[in-house]
């Protein structure tokens, strides 16, 4: 089910939403979103995240239902009930969705002035992965390319290389960025992750637990820039090329939903997300839902589902089963 929202504020004047006001209120009418409800609940940053749903350490409230995924979780952050917890705190690879740690360390950074979106950075390097480059842009070496653009990439379809560029930028390389990720994650109760990259390529020593990951998360979507980004169904990608040339790349995003791929429940309106997926880590999707009739927001975390399929049917499970 495709939502609109009709939200007021301009793209040009987002440096408004870094002076400490709280409440999102910003136009994408002239964006292409979807999926975003004007009924999702707004919160003050001073206030949220003082308190989490709580999940003790070997609880379980799910069936059979869930059996073909590694963890699954449903929270509805707004009582802080736990409605669905299945291996809530068992070792799981993130994939992607370790993107939300990076991204919220790169919107911190954006919020407190020392990096720009309109900032220009110049490829001193390509950076290349082990995996034929998997999940990379088509930047090189002496490429041009903004520090939003960057950010999008990353969040929205996932580039790997764009969270290096970023990381690079923000700590001088992806080692010092990756010590912040962990310090990051410590303090806000994400004992038991550990980062060792930037973007969620396999590591046996890179991992976290779904509910670690909410954690993450709740901090990642008090940033208005994050729902901003996770609103938009696609983005144009731009960039200079080594030559000098302008080039642009559309991007779709990676979540289903929004791309129309699956439909998304009745009755509920989807905020923001992150998926993941790799051999090890299996179908990943964490989002955000608020039910339409009480206004409760929700926390979804499906993790290690053994493909795409799976990941949104057990997904759309969860949502439904919101009370």
């Amino acid at each position: 089910m495709k939502y609109q929202i009709k939200l007021l504020i301009s793209i040009l004047t987002i440096g408004i939403l870094f002076t400490g006001c709280a409440r999102r209120s910003y136009d994408t009418s002239d964006q292409l979103v979807l999926g975003i409800s004007e009924n999702l609940p707004l919160y003050s940053t001073d206030s949220f995240g003082e308190n989490h749903t709580v999940i003790p350490d070997g609880e379980s409230l799910a069936d059979d239902n869930y059996k073909d995924t590694k963890a699954a979780v449903l929270l509805n952050d707004t009582t802080q009930e736990a409605l669905v917890v299945h291996n809530a705190h068992d070792k799981i690879y993130p994939a992607s969705m370790t993107k939300l740690m990076t991204g919220l360390l790169v919107i911190e950074a954006i919020e407190d002035g020392s990096l720009s979106l309109d900032e220009t950075i110049t490829l001193s390097h390509t950076v290349t992965f082990q995996e034929n480059n998997v999940g990379a842009s088509d930047l090189t070496k002496g490429c041009k390319v903004t520090v939003k653009n960057l950010l999008y990439g990353l969040l929205i379809r996932s580039y790997n290389d764009c969270g290096v560029l970023l990381a690079e930028r923000i700590a001088g390389s992806e080692d010092a960025f990756v010590e912040k990720m962990n310090e990051r994650a410590y303090e806000l109760g994400a004992t038991n992750t550990h980062f060792v990259n930037c973007h969620g390529l396999h590591s046996d020593d890179h991992y976290t637990t779904a509910y670690d990951l909410y954690l993450i998360f709740s901090e990642f979507i008090k940033h208005d820039l994050a729902y901003l980004i996770d609103s938009l169904t696609s983005y144009d990608f731009t960039y200079t090329d080594a030559n000098g040339e302008t080039r642009s790349v559309t991007l779709d995003a990676t979540n289903g939903y929004i791309s129309g791929e699956f439909q998304f429940p009745e009755g509920y309106s989807l905020g923001s997300w992150k998926s993941g997926t790799t051999t090890a880590a299996g179908n990943c999707l964490i989002l955000e839902f608020v039910k339409d009739d009480t206004g409760d927001k929700y926390i979804a975390v499906i993790a290690g589902a053994e493909d795409r399929s799976t990941l949104y049917n057990d997904m759309t499970m969860l949502i439904n089963t919101a009370k």
